[in-house]
């Protein structure tokens, strides 16, 4: 999951904060700044982007509603998120959220076969080993709020997530394969920067960007190139000065 920065409220034509009637009208500030990607499983929003209420603006009984059109409040998801997701409490002491987090530590990405149908391959979320206990539950308690574990294979199927999480997968990693290929045939010239700018193409258009982020996971060059070109990726979640590496952007918490 992609950490990302909202930044402060969008203004309008006389450079005064912005003010909206319906939350939905948000939604072309949401994708100028975090650009078309659900902000929970990083599916590229092709089509329908939903504006999202981080916290539930009909919330469930005894929880405390979310503002219905504040800035702070709003993110872009997924039909499937979104739905998956309803009104269900989330907080930064109970979930890893995008926009608080650095997302990208808490999850890693498992290959697993469809039992629904044999041969085909499913690309799910699951927390990373390295976790504490309490980290753990933390981002098992993300993964079930959005169902990132989740595989539905059937006629009238629409959550695809799983199957287009691998086929990212698989780019990446031909993407990669490339890399190591180009750089080792031509060791005395630096041809890799020539598919640097395909390899920036392909993750734009493919979404998933922790999937090319680990690919790539050593290759600083490539990293910088990913963080900078997926719009308002936090930068304070990974170490320039220590190759990209992924940082917490709250020590105490993640």
């Amino acid at each position: 999951m992609r950490p990302i920065f909202r930044g402060p409220v969008p203004t309008d034509a006389a450079g005064q904060p912005k003010k909206v009637r319906d939350y939905k009208d948000w939604r072309a500030d949401l994708i100028d700044r975090i650009g078309n990607y659900c902000c929970y499983c990083n599916m590229v929003l092709n089509d329908s982007p939903q504006v999202e209420h981080v916290t539930p603006k009909n919330p469930q009984p005894g929880q405390v509603a979310g503002s219905l059109l504040d800035w702070d409040n709003m993110l872009l998801a997924c039909g499937p998120c979104n739905q998956a997701k309803g009104n269900k409490p989330c907080s930064t002491g109970t979930h890893f959220l995008p926009d608080s987090h650095n997302t990208h530590m808490a999850f890693e990405h498992i290959v697993v076969d469809s039992i629904q149908r044999p041969g085909m391959k499913a690309c799910l979320v699951k927390p990373r080993p390295d976790l504490t206990n309490t980290q753990t539950a933390k981002a098992q308690n993300t993964i079930g709020l959005c169902q990132l574990d989740r595989i539905v294979v059937n006629k009238r199927a629409t959550d695809y997530r799983w199957k287009y999480r691998h086929e990212a997968l698989l780019y990446a990693q031909e993407f990669r394969t490339s890399w190591e290929t180009i750089n080792q045939s031509n060791a005395d010239q630096d041809y890799s920067s020539q598919l640097l700018p395909l390899i920036r193409i392909a993750a734009l258009a493919k979404g998933f960007f922790s999937i090319w982020f680990e690919a790539f996971h050593d290759v600083p060059v490539v990293l910088q190139s990913l963080i900078a070109a997926f719009p308002n990726t936090e930068p304070s979640c990974f170490d320039a000065a220590n190759g990209y590496a992924p940082v917490p952007r709250n020590p105490a918490d993640l």
